[in-house]
């Protein structure tokens, strides 16, 4: 997180997808947690998330360990607001 802040508004809302998610074995797309799929290949070889589904039209994510990542944004969050 320290190294790629940009990437803590895609983790929170793969989080929250995967949580309200009506199918979560399947897994969130690109557009779904607002990122350029590009940047979801950094995600994928630093072992955050991994890919669940590959078509020939879309490719899904899963977080591999959803709670850790959880964890670490509400630890992230903390630190960043003094006041809390």
């Amino acid at each position: 997180m320290e190294r790629f802040p940009e990437y803590t508004k895609t983790l929170k809302l793969a989080m929250v997808y995967e949580e309200n998610a009506g199918t979560p074995a399947q897994g969130w797309r690109w557009h779904d947690v607002e990122t350029h799929p590009t940047k979801l290949i950094r995600l994928v070889t630093d072992g955050i998330a991994r890919v669940s589904l590959k078509t020939r039209g879309a490719t899904f994510y899963l977080l591999r360990d959803r709670e850790t990542v959880k964890r670490i944004i509400e630890q992230s969050a903390a630190s960043e607001d003094p006041s809390a």
